[in-house]
């Protein structure tokens, strides 16, 4: 038998078996989840729990919802994580959840009538959950604020028209005038526009019901009890509720000017903000805390991963009463006030952005503000060394503790030194291991 007329057959049939396995498609199994929306320390990450995972995270002393749902989960093996088709199935499961500490039930809970209200509109991060009677109280008045918005524009659009008739005339008196030989300024009132309302700027979600968990830090576990008082399989969990190591403090997203997208955080006070050359920064100030990397990842989504062994800073609420203060040792340079900016992409084949100010003439045009923040201007004339910021209360006058950051500006004409530097190690490492490879060949 000729064995090298056969290896292209047998290569051909190993890819097709192989397609055939990667287009099989994921085992579709009906599970019990736990649907969740747990406040993450500024606002509530919406995740589910599968049956792979066995422990809940919650912050301390926060509501959080848990919702036991019957639905479709399925493993993708491109993501590495197990999916949920709750388009297909999401059913609910009527009974009770009990928490256990040590062993005993310590509480039996009820469903609650709930609701997420956004105080700055959906998109913002501010978030807080509204309960029972609350609940129906803030969708009213959503429902009630965005009925009067629909008047207001129903009006809008009556004058509009009633403008445009009148801008019409206008046009045709001063057609008119001028026929008959009026010259210079004509006496005639212009129209005046009528301008749109504005949308209602919060926004409440339908009340739902749910399971309300909140607990002091420590170790628990909870299970859902049937009406019938047995235990549905596979709802056992452990729980986990922990709080922030470190509290208060100040932390910055910066967002560089020629790198809109490329936002960096300064978050521990002792980290130093490096500059080169002449760009503006905008800061963005949040009040923050500390938490375990693990636990707050695991909060976020169950199947995520973390780092027992280290923290991370999390932002709480941004910091708006407030002014920026850029200096050099005791010498304030520049006081900065928040102001809102809009970022609109550069046209042509550059794909940029620009940063504006935020202006009547962009809010008339219909735009909102992208961002709020404090810019600074680093201009090349800046002498190369360390400038400081720092926050402080507008009512009050005083510093906000621990907002201060030194901003280094390096010095650009000697950063070929930097090279050799950082190669150093791996010419070491290249040097050491042709050594040892000689040594073995000997």
């Amino acid at each position: 038998m000729n064995w090298q007329k056969l290896i292209p057959f047998v290569l051909l049939l190993a890819i097709a078996l192989g397609g055939s396995a990667f287009a099989q498609p994921p085992a579709f199994r009906e599970q019990l989840v736990y649907s969740l929306a747990s406040f993450n320390g500024a606002t509530f990450s919406k995740s589910f729990c599968p049956q792979s995972e066995d422990t809940l995270y919650f912050i301390a002393n926060q509501e959080n919802v848990v919702n036991p749902r019957k639905t479709i989960v399925y493993y993708w093996p491109i993501t590495r994580r197990y999916m949920a088709g709750f388009s297909t199935l999401n059913e609910d499961v009527p009974g009770k959840i009990e928490i256990l500490k040590d062993g005993k039930v310590i509480q039996t809970l009820e469903k609650r009538k709930y609701s997420f209200y956004y105080p700055e509109g959906y998109w913002s991060e501010k978030t807080i959950i509204c309960l029972d009677d609350e609940a129906d109280t803030y969708y009213q008045k959503y429902k009630d604020a965005v009925e009067e918005f629909n008047q207001k524009l129903k009006e809008y659009y009556q004058k509009m028209t009633e403008y445009r008739k009148k801008l019409n005339e206008f046009f045709e008196e001063v057609r008119r005038r001028r026929e008959q030989g009026e010259t210079g300024p004509l006496d005639i009132p212009i129209p005046k526009e009528p301008q749109p309302p504005e949308f209602v700027k919060f926004y409440a979600t339908e009340p739902q019901e749910a399971f309300i968990i909140k607990l002091p830090p420590g170790h628990y576990q909870i299970r859902l009890v049937l009406e019938d008082g047995t235990i549905f399989e596979g709802s056992e969990k452990k729980v986990v509720v922990f709080e922030s190591r470190r509290k208060g403090g100040i932390g910055y997203e910066i967002i560089p000017g020629n790198r809109w997208t490329k936002e960096e955080n300064c978050d521990d006070p002792s980290w130093i903000i490096h500059a080169v050359g002449k760009n503006n920064l905008y800061f963005k100030p949040f009040y923050q805390e500390e938490y375990n990397e693990l636990y707050h990842n695991k909060l976020q989504d169950p199947q995520n991963i973390g780092r027992i062994e280290r923290f991370k800073w999390v932002h709480t609420e941004e910091v708006k009463n407030a002014y920026l203060l850029f200096g050099k040792g005791e010498e304030i340079i520049q006081k900065v006030e928040r102001a809102p900016y809009f970022v609109k992409q550069v046209p042509g084949p550059e794909l940029g952005y620009e940063i504006l100010p935020y202006d009547e003439e962009l809010k008339k045009q219909g735009y909102q503000p992208t961002f709020e923040g404090y810019k600074i201007s680093l201009s090349e004339n800046l002498a190369k060394t360390d400038y400081t910021i720092q926050m402080v209360d507008a009512e009050k006058g005083e510093p906000l503790p621990k907002s201060e950051r030194t901003i280094r500006m390096l010095k650009k004409e000697n950063h070929v030194y930097l090279y050799p530097i950082a190669v150093f190690p791996l010419v070491i490492g290249a040097v050491v291991t042709l050594s040892r490879l000689r040594r073995v060949e000997r």
